[in-house]
């Protein structure tokens, strides 16, 4: 049960955010599908070793491929490798384990231990696969879309290009627009993470390197725009980069009409939602797309549809949290903390009612040491989905959970972004809840500073 706690995806939607009409939301349609798992690498398998960044593609036989690169290994250097797995179907669980795929090549100038993230792309005849070397973008050619051979470039090396020695050149994903590849990677120059593109028609010239993606609300730290991944839907390009990994997952989804610009520092301009989810990459197969990511567990890939729909609106509140017998129907579990409710004006909390709750609010200031649980009344799910208005702080220990009535087991969670008192919807999947009885918890176990939850009550959708 623990991993269905975190299979239902969150998406976000932010309210002081104006998204043009004509923007599409991707939106993950459960349930999830193992497709695979951590695996056995022989004398290589480390105890704490984890599947991450990755690649699904059909091979020449029509069967499913899935490399990823495999962190923490005892291989040596900085630790990684690729493992594959094939499939008979793309939806079809635990695909078969085919054992190490490829190991770093020191004689052609890649890192130790260093091989980052593939993608494969199918032209001219060829399946190409692009992958990191810790350094550099590099390139491999096969004729089945199983058996891969090294490029090697004039210099002798593999490497195609880098963003510079130390930037840790990774994670590129292709995408042909006309007749030009666009090649989109992550680096961190400067200690800062940004999203890259260089173009070429051959894969032999490629062009300077552009910027695309870089700061906002994911910050410019050196791991905020991993995972670059780039589709094309209905005239609009969307720009997936990912943030945290785990199962406090985050990636951040960017549109834009034109696939040389996904906004720096302009999330007003740019900015879709946001997707719990680690490394998505989008399958589209049989006029359907599916996403593709990492477990939250970090021990697998897992596999869902994806929906593109129009802009979301926030319908009607479940409760009135104005109306005193509403409030007195929630009750606080265990701990210290005030309340549980609110109309502090400390902050702009933009509560759509005047009183919220806020584990940390007093009647003057307000105390982040407060710790415990807020229980709500018992309800059923009635919609395939709900917006939940949370802010507050970051911290795993502090988040909403949806908890199944009848066993007590927790289903579904919920947590912020950012640190921030502004409160937000966030769009829950709650299509496999139909029909059950459950009940919300407020969660708070943490002392540190924003450490404290915001719940500005839970609301239908109107799409």
């Amino acid at each position: 049960m623990h991993h269905f706690c975190y299979a239902m995806m969150v998406s976000i939607l932010l309210a002081n955010v104006a998204i043009a009409d004509d923007v599409l939301v991707p939106t993950i349609q459960g349930p999830w599908i193992r497709i695979a798992g951590n695996p056995d690498l022989g004398e290589y398998t480390g105890p704490k070793q984890q599947p991450v960044d990755f690649a699904v593609w059909q091979a020449a036989d029509g069967t499913w491929q899935a490399w990823s690169c495999i962190r923490r290994t005892k291989c040596g250097g900085n630790t990684r490798l690729f493992h594959r797995w094939e499939g008979e179907s793309l939806t079809q669980p635990d695909w078969k384990p085919m054992g190490i795929a490829m190991e770093s090549d020191p004689s052609v100038g890649e890192v130790p231990g260093g091989l980052q993230a593939p993608h494969v792309v199918r032209e001219g005849g060829q399946f190409h696969m692009f992958y990191g070397d810790w350094n550099n973008i590099c390139h491999a050619v096969s004729d089945d879309g199983k058996n891969f051979q090294r490029v090697i470039q004039p210099s002798g090396k593999t490497a195609l290009f880098t963003e510079g020695s130390g930037t840790n050149t990774r994670d590129v994903v292709m995408l042909k627009v006309g007749d030009i590849w666009h090649a989109y990677y992550t680096a961190y120059p400067n200690d800062q993470g940004a999203v890259f593109v260089r173009t070429t028609k051959d894969f032999r010239i490629w062009s300077d390197s552009t910027t695309v993606s870089f700061g906002g609300l994911t910050t410019t730290g050196k791991f905020s725009a991993e995972c670059p991944h780039v589709v094309q839907r209905n005239g609009r390009f969307y720009l997936f980069r990912t943030q945290h990994y785990g199962t406090d997952g985050i990636s951040t989804v960017y549109h834009s009409t034109d696939p040389m610009m996904f906004g720096i520092n302009q999330d007003e301009r740019y900015l879709a939602t946001r997707l719990a989810v680690a490394a998505p990459e989008i399958v589209h197969h049989n006029g359907k797309d599916f996403i593709v990511t990492l477990t939250p567990e970090l021990d697998g890939l897992q596999i869902a549809r994806l929906a593109w729909l129009p802009k979301p609106t926030v319908g009607k509140s479940l409760w009135s949290f104005d109306d005193k017998d509403v409030r007195a129907g929630w009750e606080i579990e265990s701990g210290n903390l005030p309340g549980p409710f609110t109309n502090s004006k400390r902050s702009d909390f933009n509560s759509l009612h005047e009183y919220f709750v806020g584990t940390s609010e007093l009647e003057e200031g307000f105390d982040d040491s407060r710790m415990g649980q807020i229980r709500s009344p018992d309800f059923e799910v009635t919609e395939a989905s709900y917006y939940a208005m949370i802010s507050g702080g970051v911290d795993k220990t502090l988040y909403l959970a949806v908890i199944d009535s009848a066993s007590g087991d927790e289903v579904l969670r919920v947590k912020n972004a950012t640190n921030s008192n502004f409160l937000r919807p966030q769009l829950i999947q709650t299509d496999q809840l139909i029909g059950r009885r459950v009940f919300l918890r407020i969660v708070d176990q943490s002392t540190d500073a924003w450490g404290h939850f915001n719940f500005g009550g839970l609301y239908t959708v109107v799409r």
